[in-house]
């Protein structure tokens, strides 16, 4: 059996299967807008959790600057 395409970035599988190229496992944050335009259905109700952690990383200077400490005091309130 082909195993067809197989790719090493979510988006790119996201967007082949927009393009018809076949079916993506993705998270649904990425596929939202595809699924909300009609682009892309969602076969299943089933969503299944992750373990995933996002780290919002940056270099020390950039404290410094008032929009990146206003979105990092931003973020770690949406966060909680």
């Amino acid at each position: 059996m082909d195993a067809g395409a197989s790719f090493n970035d979510a988006s790119l599988a996201l967007q082949a299967a927009v393009e018809g190229q076949g079916v993506a496992l993705g998270r649904l944050m990425l596929a939202a807008d595809d699924l909300r335009a009609g682009r892309l259905v969602q076969p299943f109700d089933v969503v299944l959790p992750n373990d995933y952690s996002y780290w919002l990383v940056y270099p020390p200077a950039a404290l410094d600057k008032p929009q990146v400490a206003a979105f990092r005091t931003w973020l770690l309130s949406e966060a909680k």
